[in-house]
């Protein structure tokens, strides 16, 4: 009896073993760490760039709070903020929301390193405190919706190459005419068509992932995706 139990289960095992696996469904892999490609709404675009990983960006409506600076040990009132603050990760690209020509680049005092552009609507958008400006940005460079301006930083509030006296973050400003407007509406209608593109396409991504449509999650990855040097 001990006897044909062993080779009963001698032959289960080689029936195990000899059973070849069934094949593995042929998925495409998931994407790497990636920036999206910008949405463009009535020619404007969301000024940071969104990356498919867990990447800081947020904003508020922070039009004309106060500004205050330590001068003499006491803090004093400088200003009030004529713009919109988009806190990101230093070094986050930052995009023209327009199609324009840059008017301005190089340091202001307050702003540190800035990027101007005149948009084709004839309004002027004001991007500060950058860590770097991009190569080919320079006065009389022609800008579309999407193009890389610089990298988020904090420079500013001292001398050329100051920094560190504030977190990282992209002050936006938008003149019309002699006046400095509140971007919030704006930037905040950008964002929202952003993350529902991209929302929409990480799932559609998800979709062909599991089809096994390599071909099409390829396409689909190429039109959702832009790299970070874009």
């Amino acid at each position: 009896m001990r006897l044909t139990a062993r080779l009963a289960l001698l032959a289960l095992a080689a029936l195990t073993i000899s059973t070849p696996a069934a094949p593995a469904q042929d998925r495409p892999p998931a994407p790497p760490p990636s920036y999206y490609r910008p949405v463009v709404v009535d020619g404007m675009t969301f000024p940071v760039a969104r990356a498919n990983w867990h990447s800081v960006v947020t904003f508020g409506r922070d039009w004309h709070d106060p500004r205050f600076r330590l001068i003499g040990g006491r803090w004093q009132l400088v200003g009030v903020h004529e713009g919109n603050d988009i806190i990101a990760e230093e070094g986050t690209p930052i995009l023209s929301m327009t199609a324009g020509r840059v008017e301005a680049v190089g340091w202001t005092f307050y702003s540190g390193t800035r990027v101007g552009i005149r948009g084709a609507d004839g309004r002027y958008y004001f991007y500060a405190h950058l860590s770097e400006v991009a190569s080919g940005i320079g006065v009389g460079a022609a800008v579309e919706p999407g193009t890389v301006l610089g990298r988020v930083g904090n420079t500013g509030y001292g001398d050329p190459g100051q920094e560190d006296e504030f977190p990282p973050h992209l002050h936006l400003g938008i003149r019309d005419g002699d006046a400095w407007v509140d971007p919030y509406s704006t930037v905040r209608r950008l964002y929202a068509e952003s993350v529902r593109v991209t929302t929409r396409g990480e799932r559609q991504l998800a979709r062909l992932s599991r089809a096994g449509d390599l071909d099409a999650y390829e396409r689909l990855l190429e039109r959702l995706y832009a790299e970070a040097e874009e």
